[in-house]
């Protein structure tokens, strides 16, 4: 039993993501709670697998138990959202490439298996489980002793060990992909030549660029017809993301004066019987909208701008009401207590890693002290076994401190006590040993406990911003009619112009998952009544929708103008640059200057004085000295280049270096992989329907 906890401690047990990350979720599908009516509860399609979203659901939530039960704390949104995330990348991974393993017969034999788990050299994960933590040495007999003793544990202990099998199975199927993929790709002797002349051989040029920005776009037509080419031509540079561009107006409901006035009314009466209650934290607990503060203060530290003259006022003196960033208060001094401006202490931390209390570690520590008060030296203890790695250097020494710096069973322990106290305290971090070495002058310091009244809107008042968002909605809710309501001052539109499929946040607004999904489950044009987010109600039109894929011409109209027109510049250079073999003549006759490029290289980003021109370096590149190129099209102008000299790459027999850089470029690429399956799989993720 204790095997199985230490297994789920160190390697998640089920979740054991390495190599290409491949996940274990291969539960039977017998009994899924149907979650998702409807004919078609398609969530994604991965190749011609269809998932359903019961399918989905049940992976989802088996992951999200299985967090719970080894953090122990129910998930929050956050974890959910990222295993909302995580489990559909690992159902793509393991379908796309487990029909990659199969294809390519590779497999784990239960011989391989057994090694794995009971051989000569286990799997890390075993060797870490079985190992004594005292000795550091492995002990193969325990494990063939817990694996006798397996039919006799309860079934979920048992299940458990079959899920790590399976899962260390997986992995050892993803090494043998990964290997293979990389011995396949090899720097072949030639390649590596040829690298290493790209990177060492240069060039010094010479060179006439028209640029074209030397014509205003305004002065080229395009027709319908070049358009359209051009388009077509080029579709390839129009790739997109699938997306939406969302307009929409708020109604935020703010507190009106009827429910600022009710909260200075509550407050004031509040106030009287705060004044003669006995016990200030029950009474913040049941009435105030902020927790109690147990914090003591100083007097150059008051919260709340209260002055000197409240700070030094006796216990059970109240403020008069007052507001402040949108909220009423009232303080009440409750109690004061004089104590160390700052202490000097010094630690010895052990840190607790599973449950709540450890008493063996606190039996430790209480040991450590008797030895210490009969003359054992506190600082050599603290540097061989404190687990505060950036103190125990210093012999646990943790320097002076103010209150308040340290978490509070510490910093009580440190501030209440006095010089020489010996005292072993639990904080989130572990045990500590706590020796007060030295404390400052005692300092008056005071607890407040302060009633709160937020100034929230009413019921009357949300229902009446609804009125008006609803009025809004019944009178513009087509797209000609919200566009036209929203083109003058009177109501403020908002644009998020890149909403993407799995996004929650828009821009001006946060947790609008509701307003995102209904973008995805929408056609262009339509308008939704009114949302609810908070505070805010949104009336939103969907103003344009963008498949993944290439964009039609229609969404990239002013790209592929601009991109026309610049061709359409090229052809009127490379025409009147063209025929002439002299670089001052080509000068002269269009206007320019002989410039200058050193040291052009075949692997660089950039030419000097040309930027990013892969067109004119590789042009570069083919001619010997003295040669002159044809007018090439480049991506900020037309150039016509001569190379002045070429410095040939030095002599070498040694390729290594440019071996190892090739290799470990190739085994870099092996990343790019499972995004090149997916793309020849057909990967389509329709989440955004249910979540």
């Amino acid at each position: 039993m204790a095997v199985i906890g230490k297994i789920r401690e160190k390697s998640s047990l089920v979740l054991i993501i390495v190599g290409v990350a491949m996940l274990a979720f291969l539960l039977p599908s017998d009994g899924i709670r149907n979650l998702f009516g409807g004919a078609d509860n398609t969530i994604g399609e991965i190749g011609d697998i269809k998932i359903s979203g019961q399918e989905f659901d049940q992976k989802l939530e088996t992951a999200i138990s299985l967090w719970e039960a080894q953090n122990k704390t129910s998930a929050t949104n956050e974890v959910r959202d990222s295993y909302k995330e995580q489990v559909w990348n690992e159902l793509v991974r393991e379908i796309v490439l487990e029909s990659q393993f199969k294809e390519l017969g590779i497999a784990v034999s239960p011989e391989e298996l057994f090694d794995m788990v009971q051989g000569n050299d286990p799997h890390p994960q075993v060797k870490q489980a079985f190992t004594d933590p005292n000795t550091g040495i492995f002990n193969p007999a325990q494990v063939l002793q817990f694996l006798k003793s397996l039919e006799t544990m309860p079934a979920e202990n048992k299940n458990q060990w079959l899920q790590f099998e399976d899962g260390i199975e997986k992995e050892r199927i993803a090494t043998k992909y990964n290997s293979l993929l990389i011995k396949g790709m090899y720097a072949t002797t030639s390649m590596q030549k040829r690298t290493y002349v790209d990177q060492t051989e240069s060039r010094n040029i010479k060179f006439v660029a028209k640029r074209y920005a030397a014509i205003n776009d305004s002065t080229i037509s395009v027709t319908a017809e070049e358009l359209k080419a051009y388009y077509e031509e080029h579709k390839n540079e129009y790739k997109q993301d699938a997306s939406r561009e969302i307009e929409y107006v708020k109604f935020e409901v703010t507190p009106s004066e009827a429910d600022i006035a009710e909260a200075k009314k509550w407050i004031e009466e509040t106030a009287g019987e705060f004044k003669t209650t006995e016990d200030d934290s029950s009474f913040v607990t049941y009435n105030s909208e902020a927790p109690l503060d147990e914090n003591f203060y100083n007097q150059t530290a008051m919260p709340l701008g209260l002055d000197s003259i409240f700070f030094f006022s006796e216990t059970g003196t109240i403020s008069a009401p007052f507001e402040e960033n949108g909220a009423f208060f009232v303080a009440k001094l409750s109690k004061i207590k004089m104590v160390p401006d700052s202490v000097k202490a010094r630690h010895i931390l052990l840190k607790t890693t599973n449950q709540p209390t450890d008493t063996l570690l606190k039996a430790k520590l209480d040991s450590i002290k008797t030895l210490i008060k009969k003359g054992a030296d506190f600082a050599k203890i603290a540097k061989e076994i404190s687990e505060d790695v950036g103190s125990a250097i210093e012999g646990g020494d943790l320097g002076w401190f103010k209150e308040g710096t340290m978490v509070k069973p510490f910093n009580d322990a440190c501030f209440d006590g006095k010089v020489g106290d010996l005292v072993v305290v639990q904080s989130e971090f572990g045990f500590h040993l706590i020796e007060i070495l030295k404390q400052a002058d005692k300092v008056r310091k005071i607890q407040l406990a302060t009633i709160v009244r937020k100034n929230i809107p009413s019921n009357e008042t949300f229902d009446a911003v609804f009125a008006k968002a609803s009025m809004f909605y019944s009178n513009n809710s087509t797209a000609e009619a919200f566009k036209k309501a929203t083109e003058g001052d009177k109501v403020t539109k908002f644009v998020a112009p890149e909403v993407k499929v799995g996004d929650k946040d828009i821009p001006g607004m946060t947790n609008v998952r509701e307003l995102v999904r209904w973008a995805y489950n929408s056609e262009k044009g339509a308008v939704c009544d009114p949302k609810q987010f908070e505070n805010t109600f949104v009336i939103a039109h969907l103003s344009e929708v963008r498949e993944e894929g290439i964009a039609p011409m229609e969404q990239v109209e002013i790209q592929v103008e601009l991109g026309a027109k610049k061709k359409k510049k090229a052809e009127l250079f490379i025409k009147e640059m063209s025929g002439i073999h002299n670089l001052d003549e080509l000068a002269t006759k269009i206007g320019g200057t002989v410039e200058i490029a050193p040291n052009v290289n075949f692997a660089a980003y950039a030419i000097p004085g040309m930027g990013q021109e892969l067109r004119v370096n590789g042009m570069a590149s083919t001619l010997q000295k003295g040669q002159m190129s044809p007018p090439i099209e480049g991506q900020t102008g037309v150039f016509v280049i001569q190379i002045e000299s070429v410095t040939p790459a030095p002599p070498t027999t040694d390729y290594a270096g440019i071996k190892t850089q090739l290799e470990q470029n190739y085994r870099g690429s092996t990343s790019q992989l499972l995004e090149a399956l997916k793309d020849k799989f057909g990967v389509v993720d329709k989440r955004y329907k249910f979540y």
